[in-house]
């Protein structure tokens, strides 16, 4: 748990970051970066709005097209 900053209840942004940061770690998660090509992205955002299904296959850059799918149907 974090240590309060500047007396009780005085938590910085940084604090809470780290907190979840933590919390993620321990439920499993692992952070990464990753770069998305926009163009691609965009398709998968446009297919997904089309009611096609999720296929990024045949796309430029699949992880792109997924993530503009998953995107647009979390919005849906």
């Amino acid at each position: 748990m974090a240590v309060l900053k500047d007396g009780p209840g005085k938590r910085t942004g940084a604090d809470r970051q780290r907190d979840f940061a933590e919390r993620q770690k321990a439920a499993g998660y692992k952070r990464t970066t990753v770069w998305i090509h926009t163009d691609t992205e965009e398709e998968g955002k446009q297919a997904a709005r089309d009611g096609k299904p999720l296929k990024p296959l045949v796309s430029k850059d699949p992880l792109s097209w997924a993530a503009g799918w998953i995107s647009e149907k979390s919005k849906q």
